[in-house]
């Protein structure tokens, strides 16, 4: 299981992963619903994605979670 972490801001998301106990920075994400989407792309369904509580997370999540492959929890 992969752990995905996203710090939200207003125009990115700052994501990062721990998988098998390695702490991996993935980038930037741009905070449009078709960045998001073409992320969300790249998860499996074994992943869990943690997003910090801000008025746009649950934005975030409604574009991560369709996907069908994560969990989307805070």
């Amino acid at each position: 299981m992969r752990v995905v972490g996203l710090d939200i801001h207003r125009v990115f998301a700052e994501a990062v992963m721990l998988d098998d106990g390695k702490t991996r920075r993935l980038g930037r994400v741009g905070m449009t619903r078709d960045r998001l989407a073409a992320f969300a792309r790249t998860l499996t369904h074994d992943d869990h994605v943690v997003v910090e509580a801000t008025g746009n997370a649950s934005a975030v999540a409604e574009v991560i979670r369709p996907s069908g492959r994560t969990s989307v929890g805070w």
